[in-house]
């Protein structure tokens, strides 16, 4: 058994203020992103300049935060909400969503792309690769806050964490920073690194991020206000299952039939 290494949610304060790692680390992730999308936005068969990557980085953030709010309010909690419909816009006091981020990023996109007068699928597949950087930095959040910990167990490297009472419990987060943020940023990069035919990039990372969130949640603690909601499986899993099957149905049609490509020129001033 490892011990819990019991860091302070707080990384700093200034005065009044108090800013606790889970916020820090967010920012943290979107100015990571949004460096890295400049770059990448450089390359040919993207054509993104820098005042373009931070406006639809504007949108993704903005997509992201209502739409994994709006999530977890519908998924996950929704009794307490509808009793407490004051509540719902608190998101100071935690409770997101990653499938309902999906769906606001999804549509921050669409917005943009509507706005801009670029395709819609190539301005997901140039933004997904991005996604498993705050994936990955949120799981390190939940950690460091203890929180969305594992079930029981008695393997080696299990730990107590102290909201989860004295049994060693699996640290499903670290697991989830593995997956969901250093292994599929690696495979999002990579394979995006050359032209693929619209919908490709996208349709990778749906599959994957569901194969990834499926296979951990069998690891991790079901939230406590759900338990198991159809069998053995949890919401999360429930949620992860449709991006199994239509992850793949997209990069199967991206190659067999193509979706419409982005019309901007690819002689765009880069900057």
């Amino acid at each position: 058994m490892l011990h819990y290494p019991d860091i302070n949610p707080v990384g700093f304060q200034l005065g009044p203020i108090t800013i606790h790692w889970y916020g820090l680390l967010e920012i943290i992730s979107f100015a990571i992103a949004t460096v890295w999308l400049i770059r990448r936005g450089r390359a040919a068969h993207w054509a993104w300049n820098k005042e373009q990557v931070v406006d639809l980085e504007f949108y993704v953030a903005i997509g992201a935060i209502f739409g994994g709010r709006i999530g977890y309010v519908l998924w996950y909690n929704l009794p307490y909400y509808l009793d407490y419909p004051g509540k719902i816009l608190a998101i100071w006091d935690g409770g997101m969503s990653f499938h309902g981020g999906l769906l606001g990023v999804v549509l921050a996109c669409w917005a943009y792309a509507r706005r801009h007068q670029r395709a819609f699928l190539p301005t997901l597949d140039f933004v997904a690769p991005a996604v498993p950087i705050g994936l990955g930095l949120g799981r390190l959040a939940n950690f460091i806050n203890d929180q969305l910990f594992g079930r029981i167990s008695d393997l080696p490297w299990a730990m107590v964490f102290p909201a989860g009472g004295p049994q060693p419990r699996q640290p499903s987060q670290i697991y989830e920073f593995l997956l969901e943020g250093v292994v599929l940023f690696l495979i999002l990069a990579i394979y995006s690194r050359k032209a693929r035919p619209a919908g490709a990039v996208g349709g990778l990372f749906v599959f994957f991020y569901g194969c990834f969130r499926f296979l951990v949640e069998f690891t991790r603690q079901p939230d406590i206000q759900l338990g198991f909601v159809l069998g053995h499986f949890t919401m999360g899993q429930v949620l992860s299952l449709p991006m199994i099957v239509i992850g793949p149905l997209i990069v199967w049609w991206a190659y067999r039939r193509g979706f419409a490509q982005d019309p901007v020129p690819r002689t765009a001033t880069q900057h």
